[in-house]
């Protein structure tokens, strides 16, 4: 099965204001990244704004990434479409294109049983026929991959090699107990991260990680060498940073901070997202000062 251990960064997609790929940033952000010795890197997830972004732009953001990452690290295309025929298409055109692997999210507005979350990611499974991650993210879908069914598709699905989870801590560590073993369990939380991967999970997609990389990468190799109390304070140093980037809608403010801390990420595409707040910029200023990031 593919390992997919330690950080891998949720990438934001540098958009120039047409909404058009910025190619240059993008290059530099991969490069960036993968200077910072991250462990992988997921392009297109919400973090890189997929919803924003029309088809065709997606395909070219996937064929810059793949070319500028040449296999350095593991590559991770997410896909966040609300039915099958889009998924199936953007999937096929990346694993065509050469991407190791593809988060699928759960399907949305018309929301499924369990049976039928099973039924839609077997049917990815037969389809695409490349290794497949579920993004579970119930607080954005108001849909939730129990930990049972996913014990199910560890058993239906021949591609399965992981899981993004951003439910509850609890169901997390759910998962830990029965599947922990059978696939790569991520945590996409940053607030439990750290006590997630102490306990088990193998690693941890952090937007976060865009503009702090080498914190994130410390905190996983601290868990990895049992240095779980200083570990864990880093955590908590960091909380502050991580409580101003979430204080709203997260993207703008995010790269709010990456122009504060000079990483490469073009210009900004917000709609629908608003302009980070002033009240907010001040306090990731605050924060960045404190870390020494800036």
């Amino acid at each position: 099965m593919m390992k997919l251990e330690g950080i891998m960064t949720a990438l934001v997609t540098p958009l120039k204001q047409d909404g058009t790929v910025d190619e240059g940033a993008l290059k530099a952000l991969i490069e960036y990244q993968i200077a910072h010795k991250v462990n992988s890197l997921l392009l297109l997830g919400g973090t890189g704004e997929y919803t924003s972004m029309t088809m065709e732009e997606r395909f070219r953001a996937v064929d810059i990434t793949i070319k500028a990452v040449n296999k350095r690290v593991p590559l991770i295309v997410g896909v966040l479409e609300p039915g099958v025929g889009e998924c199936l298409k953007f999937c096929k055109y990346c694993r065509q294109a050469g991407a190791d692997a593809m988060l699928v999210l759960t399907p949305y507005y018309i929301m499924g049983t369990q049976d039928a979350l099973v039924e839609f990611y077997c049917t990815m499974d037969r389809e695409v026929d490349m290794p497949i991650l579920i993004y579970n993210i119930p607080y954005r879908t108001n849909v939730n991959v129990l930990p049972d069914t996913v014990v199910r598709l560890t058993r239906e699905m021949k591609n399965l090699v992981g899981i993004k989870e951003c439910a509850a801590m609890s169901q997390a560590m759910e998962l830990l107990v029965k599947v922990g073993d059978k696939i790569n369990v991520l945590t996409g939380d940053e607030f439990s991260a750290v006590s997630l991967m102490a306990m088990g999970a193998k690693g941890a997609v952090m937007a976060t990680a865009n503009v702090v990389p080498d914190a994130w990468v410390k905190m996983y190799e601290l868990v990895k060498a049992g240095e779980i109390k200083q570990a864990m304070d880093m955590s908590l140093d960091y909380f502050s940073l991580f409580k101003a980037l979430f204080s709203e809608n997260y993207i703008s403010p995010l790269k709010y901070a990456m122009d504060k801390a000079g990483v490469p990420w073009g210009e900004a595409k917000l709609l629908p997202l608003l302009e980070a707040k002033d009240e907010t910029k001040a306090w990731v200023d605050r924060e960045l000062t404190r870390l020494g990031v800036i």
